[in-house]
């Protein structure tokens, strides 16, 4: 499912999907707010619990759609139409601008920008970042000084790390976890 996500002025989230029909976000929402809340929950699990955390004490027919309201418009929500924020349960995070963030805000990082749940070495991580822009191994290696067959052996790494069967996954996952 592909879904893009835009905030008003008085701060409502709003989404359209791959059909084109535009509609507010509410706790009745439910297929979105279900599938959104579970990426979150298993992607960034610390980002899950401090939304838990923050909203424990509302209504319980409305906590999971209060999470996932502040999830979307703390990292989506820019009028861009430039490509989905959701495409194939792929998270396409934007430059949400908020006077918090940067200087104020206790959530970044969690919430707001939050982190991935995959811990790669210093040299993996420069390689996992061209990787997922579209470089192949021979672009990498020219671009980080090594040889093409030390950024095979990153990858092998990579891959096994994130658990998937072949090195076109990394991307998806990596994607996925706002690496």
């Amino acid at each position: 499912m592909e879904i893009e996500f835009r905030t008003n002025s008085r701060g409502e989230v709003f989404y359209e999907t791959d059909d084109g029909e535009s509609k507010r976000l509410t706790k009745f929402s439910k297929e979105i707010v279900t599938m959104v809340a579970s990426i979150i929950k298993d992607r960034f699990p610390a980002s899950y619990a401090r939304l838990a955390t923050l909203y424990e004490k509302a209504d319980p027919t409305e906590r999971k759609y209060l999470m996932v309201e502040r999830f979307i418009r703390c990292n989506f929500g820019s009028d861009d139409y430039m490509k989905y924020d959701i495409d194939d349960e792929t998270f396409n995070f934007e430059e949400v601008k908020c006077p918090l963030r940067g200087r104020f805000c206790p959530d970044e990082g969690v919430i707001c920008k939050p982190k991935s749940i995959f811990h790669l070495g210093r040299e993996e991580k420069q390689t996992a970042k061209l990787y997922v822009k579209g470089y192949n191994f021979k672009e990498i290696a020219a671009k980080l000084g090594k040889s093409p067959s030390t950024i095979k052996v990153e990858l092998f790494r990579i891959k096994n790390k994130l658990g998937v069967k072949n090195c076109r996954e990394i991307i998806k996952i990596l994607r996925l976890s706002n690496y």
